[in-house]
């Protein structure tokens, strides 16, 4: 049987969040739900509600829905964002907003925004439990890229980079992606012949290194095929001069 899935409505507006009560209930399908009138009230319960989906109003009193967001560097929920100014759409789907209602919204629209949400879980999940099958090194990938979800194979990776709470994928063409994976656990999981992490920050595909150059300061760079020049810590230059002498 399929656990009900986890809502939390985040609205200051008493009216707000009522509506958006009764636009559940008269949706096809049940779910737990958990209600939060501020930013801060929000960021408690979605620490200890843990919800699948987000109901997230934009301008609250003491956090923003935005700042809100912020105090998570993973973000294992879909977000919707409801708000009255449309101003602040850009901003939502720049943070990987799944839908953005603007009130005063129909119960119609609503409905789509949350199967739009469901849908997005079901793949995911479905994605992740093909990928923890495998048993040996990681070949295939789920990675986000902007609302959508999609595999990449190895061979298209080009490197990742830990940067600002996230680990960003970046492939052959430059294209950059979100992975779940920090990138301690992503190295224990490639293949080591094929990837090496060159810098505390980053890991690279070794057969993407182009070539090499030292700053004047002493630091060296490795440039990728696709153009990136990425740092090498000091212990890792023997390792990298070796790798463009002898690629993967």
């Amino acid at each position: 049987m399929t656990k009900a899935k986890r809502i939390l409505l985040v609205d200051d507006e008493p009216l707000a969040l009522k509506r958006l009560r009764r636009y559940l209930q008269e949706y096809r399908q049940t779910f737990l739900t958990e209600e939060a009138m501020s930013g801060i009230e929000a960021v408690e319960k979605i620490k200890t509600f843990k919800p699948d989906i987000i109901f997230l109003d934009v301008e609250m009193p003491a956090l923003s829905g935005f700042e809100v967001l912020q105090q998570f560097g993973e973000r294992p929920f879909q977000i919707i964002f409801q708000t009255a100014y449309d101003e602040f759409a850009i901003r939502a789907f720049e943070e990987h907003a799944c839908a953005y209602l603007l009130k005063p919204f129909s119960i119609e629209q609503m409905h789509k925004a949350l199967t739009h949400a469901l849908t997005q879980i079901t793949n995911e999940e479905t994605l992740r439990s093909l990928l923890s099958q495998q048993t040996d090194n990681l070949r295939r990938l789920t990675v986000k890229q902007g609302n959508r979800l999609r595999v990449i194979e190895e061979n298209d990776i080009c490197c990742f980079i830990s940067r600002d709470h996230y680990t960003c994928l970046y492939d052959n063409d430059g294209r950059e992606a979100i992975v779940d994976l920090s990138l301690s656990r992503l190295i224990e999981r490639l293949d080591q012949k094929v990837f090496y992490q060159l810098h505390r920050n980053n890991i690279v595909r070794v057969s993407a290194i182009n070539s090499l150059f030292t700053t004047k300061d002493g630091t060296m760079y490795v440039e990728l095929t696709n153009k990136m020049q990425l740092p090498v810590s000091r212990s890792n230059k023997k390792k990298a001069r070796r790798f463009l002498s002898n690629p993967a």
